[in-house]
């Protein structure tokens, strides 16, 4: 890994050892300290970031008491496996945010259906109500363990015989919009609210029905700025974990 990524302004207000922990923060996210990789020592970074170890360790205890990182006793610091998307800014699809941290995605088919949008979909979607639409559930699997139970709906006027794809293949769904239909995914809407599981819902999961969950609701919209896909998916709540990090723009 180059040494060079390990980057804090000196001349900040912000503390030093706050820079840190978000400077290692978005390498873990954008992928270049990978789960399981064990960290340089604290003598190490101590000298890439020309601070003190006292104050890269007060970064590392805070990386992990976010379950960023691991101490393992005797052995070192290492990039903890994350429980779930921690989502990087541009990678919109679950396979990209998988992938993104090390994670094998994949997916098992559980239905599709042709079916009537309700209102809420229709307003979605640009569409009316009652226009036809495909709903196509799956279960989503990082490293074979279910994360998500995800339904998306779309529209089938734009896009015909998408009803007749076959989704037992476990293939993206955005790979296919852009490689048959020329349909590019720039931009989304992500709302997110604490749920229970339902025991459907706990069955597909692997889980307990009752406990807490996090029900997602996105819109998916092209860089022209139309709105091609309406989807929603409950995790399993001790499997999920979200990342943002924002910032000023002038």
């Amino acid at each position: 890994m180059q040494d060079n990524l390990f980057k804090i302004d000196l001349k900040s207000k912000l503390p030093l050892y706050d820079q840190i922990e978000r400077n290692l923060r978005d390498l873990i996210v954008n992928g270049h300290l990978k789960p399981g990789e064990a960290m340089p020592g604290e003598w190490n970074l101590a000298e890439l970031y020309g601070v003190s170890r006292l104050t890269v360790r007060r970064a590392l205890d805070e990386l992990v008491r976010q379950s960023w990182l691991e101490k393992k006793h005797g052995v070192g610091t290492f990039v903890r496996q994350p429980t779930m998307a921690s989502i990087a800014a541009g990678q919109l699809s679950f396979t990209e945010q998988m992938r993104s941290i090390g994670r094998e995605p994949s997916s098992k088919f559980i239905s599709q259906q042709v079916t009537a949008a309700t209102d809420k979909i229709a307003r979605a979607l640009h569409i009316q109500e009652g226009d036809p639409i495909i709903e196509i559930t799956r279960v989503r699997l990082a490293d074979n363990v279910p994360i998500l139970l995800e339904t998306a709906c779309l529209s089938t006027a734009k896009f015909p015989s998408l009803e007749n794809h076959d989704w037992s293949q476990d293939e993206s769904l955005y790979r296919v919009l852009s490689d048959e239909y020329e349909i590019t995914i720039s931009a989304m809407d992500h709302t997110i609210k604490p749920v229970t599981l339902t025991e459907t819902e706990a069955r597909y999961l692997k889980a307990q029905a009752g406990i807490p969950a996090l029900l997602s609701q996105i819109i998916a919209y092209t860089p022209g700025g139309t709105p091609v896909e309406y989807a929603w998916s409950v995790s399993n709540g001790d499997k999920s974990e979200f990342y943002f990090h924002f910032q000023r723009t002038e």
